[in-house]
């Protein structure tokens, strides 16, 4: 009586087709072991309209998931939300970096946060930012992870004058400063 039900010519010919493949597959496994990658959401809040208590008890539940053409206001409270696509472990240690785009982008900001346990994903805030571009990059290990570019514009828009204003408000040497 046999005990395999699949006939052995089947098995050499897979196992045969099989073998050239399996460095492949092994390496596919080990790509996916990495950090994974996520969504970015936005959303803002005006924070200095409210209370202590507001301020304590708020929480944010509605984000816009998107990473393009990415506008808002210096009077608002900019939240974030980096939703990851699996799970990169509990104990997980990210950088958050915010940079501001002066010459090049410069770190103004760092934190450490840990993925939450409830939703797999890493929140925070940034409020009181000046106009010009930044970029928020998520980090892990020295390696960044995910990245993405916003602009803070003033509440009435850019004019010819309030963009030289601003340009001559951020250098410090002032041939170049009153020069434009």
């Amino acid at each position: 009586m046999r005990q395999n039900s699949v006939p052995s010519p089947f098995i050499r010919i897979f196992s045969k087709s099989i073998s050239p493949l399996l460095p492949i597959l092994f390496l596919a496994t080990l790509i996916q072991c990495g950090v994974p990658k996520g969504e970015f959401g936005w959303t803002t809040t005006q924070m200095e309209e409210m209370d202590i208590l507001e301020k304590h008890i708020q929480t944010i539940t509605d984000y816009k998931m998107m990473r393009d053409d990415l506008i808002f206001s210096p009077s608002d409270t900019i939240h974030y939300v980096y939703q990851f696509s699996r799970s990169p472990g509990l104990e997980t240690d990210f950088y958050i970096s915010l940079n501001r785009y002066e010459l090049d982008f410069v770190e103004i900001d760092i934190k450490k946060k840990r993925v939450e346990p409830d939703s797999l994903a890493i929140r925070d805030e940034f409020s009181l930012l000046r106009t010009g571009e930044y970029l928020i990059k998520i980090v892990h290990e020295g390696d960044t992870v995910d990245e993405v570019k916003f602009r803070v514009l003033p509440d009435e828009g850019y004019t010819q004058e309030n963009l030289e204003q601003e340009l001559a408000g951020d250098q410090t040497d002032e041939i170049i400063k009153y020069s434009r």
